[in-house]
């Protein structure tokens, strides 16, 4: 190679760091990201406290990855240049058969915790708590994974469930063979998300309702709307920017009055319905469910006359399950320990007597969930 072609490839490099620098500082900067559905890191404040525990360097850095030119497109890019040289997976999402994109497996950090808090709780309020845990998208569909991935080990995880919950007086509903029986003829997770279809979130209640001995509702009763162009958490996390949406099913009981009451930073705000349609025509469609996360929600079915009450200790799963269960409890409160930040036994239980508690949530939230201490 001759010195000016050394010289040459020099300065289109500089020039092309150059360019991008400039436009860094030049181009307006968005605060929430569409296809992340997630707020980007702001430009960080600059202290001595900051500057010295090294918040300011972590956060800097955060805000230029969050912001970078074309950060799309090089995502991207290394998404399906990863896909290429047989690196499925590496940012955390395999791209699977039939359109599906499933978040690789969780690992264990706080299970055997998870369930002594919750034991604890039940043995403190007394009330009659079950567990429903949703078994990960990647180990019902392990026939759409790819042939070279880690191993989901829902198995494992589900036998510790199992056998303390036999041997500590809980209720447990094991979804892996109604969904392993229904897979096939049944999308019971979306392809985009990490979230149940609503199709899954009935099989669920259908069984649910089987264990305490209740009578479900049934499809008829539903009338269905349909929204298109979903996509959901694993989507916007991939960088497969090209794999098709998917569907979404509201079943909408026309019969069933409930309301719904959500409570936020102290204001509880009511609502007439458990549907919010104008959230489809934002980013985060999943939130026709119930207005999205929020840290206390109670539905009331004034038609339902048993007086019954249920208490969900829940993540997002329960957002489409919850209106199921109204038909079947005249109040359904909705606690997400996310938010939530107070003691649920003291606050909560001390000032409404509930006939059940579920714990509905994802596998791998509650491998990991950090905030059930507020539990009691």
């Amino acid at each position: 190679m001759t010195n000016k072609s050394k010289y040459f490839i020099s300065i289109m490099f500089l020039a092309f760091i150059g360019v991008f620098a400039i436009l860094f500082w030049v181009v307006p900067k968005s605060d929430f990201s569409p296809k992340e559905k997630r707020y980007l890191q702001t430009f960080p404040e600059v202290s001595a406290t900051t500057l010295t525990d090294g918040s300011f360097e972590s956060k800097f850095e955060d805000y230029i990855n969050d912001h970078m030119v074309m950060r799309d497109a090089f995502m991207g890019i290394n998404s399906y240049s990863n896909l290429i040289v047989l690196n499925n997976g590496s940012d955390g999402v395999y791209k699977c058969k039939n359109g599906y994109l499933i978040n690789k497996p969780a690992t264990n950090e706080r299970l055997d915790l998870n369930l002594s808090v919750v034991s604890d709780f039940q043995q403190k309020t007394g009330i009659d708590t079950s567990l429903m845990i949703v078994p990960s998208t990647g180990y019902i569909m392990d026939n759409v994974l790819p042939h070279i991935h880690e191993k989901y080990n829902d198995d494992e995880y589900f036998s510790t469930i199992n056998k303390y919950c036999s041997e500590n007086n809980l209720s447990n509903i094991d979804l892996r063979n109604t969904f392993n029986a229904n897979k096939d003829n049944t999308q019971i997770y979306y392809k985009t998300d990490h979230h149940w279809t609503t199709k899954g979130a009935y099989l669920a209640y259908n069984q649910l309702c089987s264990k305490w001995n209740i009578k479900p509702a049934t499809r008829d009763k539903f009338t269905i709307q349909t929204a298109n162009d979903f996509l959901g958490t694993t989507y916007n996390t991939s960088g497969f920017w090209l794999n098709e949406s998917d569907t979404i099913e509201i079943w909408n009981n026309l019969n069933n009055k409930s309301t719904c009451s959500i409570t936020a930073n102290g204001i509880t705000t009511k609502y007439n319905s458990m549907y919010f349609t104008d959230q489809l025509k934002g980013a985060d469609k999943y939130a026709v469910f119930l207005n999205g996360n929020n840290p206390i929600t109670t539905i009331k079915n004034p038609d339902c006359k048993n007086n019954k009450k249920l208490l969900i200790i829940k993540d997002s799963f329960s957002h489409c399950l919850a209106p199921f269960l109204s038909e079947n409890f005249s109040e359904v409160t909705l606690v997400d320990m996310r938010y939530y930040k107070k003691s649920v036994s003291e606050e909560i239980c001390s000032k409404t007597k509930f006939d059940k508690v579920l714990v509905c949530m994802e596998l791998d939230n509650f491998l990991a969930d950090k905030d059930f201490a507020f539990l009691e």
